[in-house]
């Protein structure tokens, strides 16, 4: 549970498996040259190596959350910073892939040790995030390269 404006309210926290290998060699095919949004490394367009869902109720307890990791990020020194975020509930719905509305925010780690690591935290509402875990052998179908890519 945690506690929002409104009350405490339960939220569900997922640690995705790391990105594969073959996964990264996928993205660096699809987005390195020629894509026009291609950056230098080519690890600069991998943004997701490491992923997390937070799952919450409703329109207010998403925008609570985002703020949660933005507000604490701007903090001085602070380990966990939001680097980049991406509304889809805030665009139309050509932009949105297959319809589906999230908040991604992807923020970069930065420990004592100096290693650093760029992570994304999807921001769920629980009714869409349902929808999302029995549509997603479906997504793995259409991001496919052909039959033999899949593995389900």
């Amino acid at each position: 549970e945690c506690e929002f404006e409104e009350g405490a309210g339960p939220v569900l926290v997922e640690a995705a498996p790391p990105k594969t290998a073959a996964r990264m060699r996928e993205k660096k095919r699809k987005y390195g040259p020629p894509h026009p949004g291609c950056r230098w490394p080519l690890s600069a367009n991998i943004l997701d190596p490491v992923r997390a869902s937070v799952v919450c109720t409703g329109a207010s307890q998403l925008l609570q959350v985002t703020r949660w990791f933005t507000e604490a990020g701007a903090e001085p020194g602070a380990a966990l910073q939001v680097c980049r975020a991406r509304n889809r509930f805030g665009v139309g719905a050509e932009m949105v892939a297959d319809g589906y509305r999230d908040v991604k925010l992807w923020a970069v780690f930065r420990p004592a040790s100096g290693l650093c690591i760029v992570g994304e935290v999807q921001i769920h509402d629980a009714v869409l995030y349902s929808l999302k875990r029995k549509m997603h052998k479906l997504y793995t179908v259409k991001r496919a390269s052909g039959p033999d890519a899949l593995k389900l």
